[in-house]
């Protein structure tokens, strides 16, 4: 008489056999086949232990194992494959998407949260796409596209992976912001049409081919792993027409194999792109490599704060949400263009700093909407110190006040924070509309000139930026920053300190703050 097969005899039978013929998940590879072959869920067959199964379950299952025996990997086997929140289908006309790309997702993510796609659409047009060159089964598009709502162009030079993909943005529901295209990487995509490229080209060299696990090198396409001797010939043809078609401060984020970040590096560096970072993986392998155009979208502040319009509110919203998520904007003053984030945002003053290359000793100033707003954002500030904010703001001063703010360290200065209530009814308007502090600097790099527009701002600077914002109100006429002084000792004993002449004199300010303190 035949023995009786049941979950537990095959899962233990199976797992053993699987782990005997190379497999190094032999008892997950049984549980996954076998609850495919019985059209349940992992859990269920723990549910049904001991249950008997019939000859033709038996047979099903019996079939996947010898798959998977000679080696093809489960996903192929099963038809599906999860990559973050999806269930995706995939076939051998795509790469079983993987962990290490899940965090080329994260890295996007988190890019477009300090960077919005609304920012960018404000002339109109289809300036907000990310574009994911090499698509496969859609895994990265349609990740971006589920879980930030952004428009993607999805590009595969296979007809037969684009299918894959494209039955995957159906089954997601998101056809309205996915379109598929077949095209050998980023050819005919127009001049500065897009404001982000994400992509997981052929990294695998010649080298490497052959030390490949079975799994990949007999059954994922070759023409999705193999980048030539070097593993590098995609990346040498991908880094040029990306800087060709994203707009200025657009970003590109690829996926790199072994010991290929250095060369890729040098490659960005000598195509133009700024702002080049290499993150690891998971295991602590370079895997990740982001960078950025240098420049940045623009954005009018007319009408911004003062138009219900509900186009103009959300704009003005994201503007907000950004700041709050870390987002660097440029911003007009009464003296020169600055660079900002939200005071209270550790991200947005690390990026900051980086995008200025501000050493970390050195100082912000706070742009406050008024004094009013200043002195209730500001504990302990001395009585003589608001006379003289309250006598000389709006204006293009920098007044350095002692406060009892916990946060005023991370500002750059213990005990201190320096105040501006910049004389710029637009910039000001959009201060009180925020709703929150800015933590401010000049838009350039330290020892060069100042900028006086966004247009003057260095393209590296600006691509730190989420937005440079615009304003009809023109910068101080002298050709001056803002005057710099130290108020900290003026209850003690009526001492003010010029730190910085600018557009008003030192012993001008000196004047007007003696004549405030009479």
């Amino acid at each position: 008489m035949l023995p009786t097969w049941t979950v537990s005899r095959l899962l233990s039978t199976a797992g053993d056999y699987l782990t005997a013929r190379g497999s190094e998940s032999g008892r997950l590879d049984a549980e996954l086949l076998l609850s495919h072959a019985l059209n349940l869920e992992r859990i269920d067959l723990y549910l049904q232990y001991d249950r008997p199964l019939t000859s033709e379950e038996v047979d099903r299952f019996r079939e996947h194992v010898r798959r998977r025996a000679r080696h093809e990997p489960v996903a192929y086997i099963l038809g599906t494959a999860y990559f973050r929140h999806l269930r995706l289908r995939v076939s051998p006309a795509v790469l079983i998407p993987r962990p290490e790309t899940e965090e080329l997702v994260e890295h996007v993510l988190d890019w477009l949260a300090v960077h919005p796609p609304e920012l960018w659409d404000c002339g109109g047009g289809q300036a907000s796409r990310v574009c994911d060159v090499g698509t496969g089964s859609g895994a990265i598009a349609l990740s971006l596209a589920t879980e930030r709502g952004v428009s993607v162009l999805a590009l595969d030079s296979s007809s037969a992976a684009l299918k894959v993909a494209s039955a995957n943005a159906q089954a997601a529901g998101v056809t309205h912001l996915v379109s598929f295209d077949c095209r050998d990487l980023l050819s005919d995509v127009p001049a500065e049409s897009l404001m982000a490229i994400v992509s997981n080209p052929p990294y695998v060299s010649d080298e490497e081919w052959g030390g490949l696990a079975r799994d990949v090198r007999d059954f994922e396409p070759q023409e999705a792993l193999r980048g030539g001797p070097d593993g590098l010939d995609v990346y040498r043809r991908l880094l040029p027409d990306a800087a060709r078609v994203l707009r200025p401060g657009g970003g590109l984020f690829l996926e790199i194999g072994f010991a290929q970040a250095e060369r890729v590096m040098n490659m960005a560096r000598r195509t133009g792109f700024c702002h080049i970072r290499v993150y690891r993986d998971l295991s602590g392998k370079e895997r990740i490599v982001c960078m950025a155009k240098p420049g940045a979208p623009r954005l009018s502040i007319a009408g911004l704060t003062r138009s219900t319009e509900s186009r103009q509110v959300h704009v003005l919203e994201t503007v907000r949400q950004a700041l709050a998520a870390g987002a660097i904007v440029g911003t007009p003053t009464d003296t020169v263009y600055g660079l900002a984030t939200a005071w209270d945002s550790a991200k947005g003053r690390r990026t900051l700093r980086e995008g200025k290359g501000r050493r970390e000793d050195k100082p912000f100033q706070v742009m406050f909407s008024s004094v009013e707003a200043a002195t209730a954002s500001l504990p302990g500030l001395s009585s003589a110190a608001v006379r003289i904010l309250e006598g000389l703001l709006p204006g293009p001063y920098t007044f350095v006040v002692a406060t009892d703010l916990p946060q005023a360290a991370s500002l750059g200065s213990e005990g201190s924070v320096g105040v501006r209530v910049p004389d710029h009814p637009e910039l000001l308007g959009l201060l009180a509309a925020l709703g929150v502090p800015l933590a401010a600097t000049s838009a350039n790099r330290g020892g060069e000139d100042a900028a006086w527009g966004p247009e003057e701002v260095p393209g590296e600077v600006a691509a730190a930026c989420a937005v440079l914002l615009e304003a009809q109100a023109a910068a101080s006429p002298s050709g001056s920053a803002s005057t710099v002084v130290d108020l900290r000792s003026v209850d003690e004993d009526g001492t003010a300190i010029v730190l910085r002449e600018g557009v008003v004199s030192g012993a001008e300010v000196l004047e007007r703050i003696g004549f405030l303190l009479s």
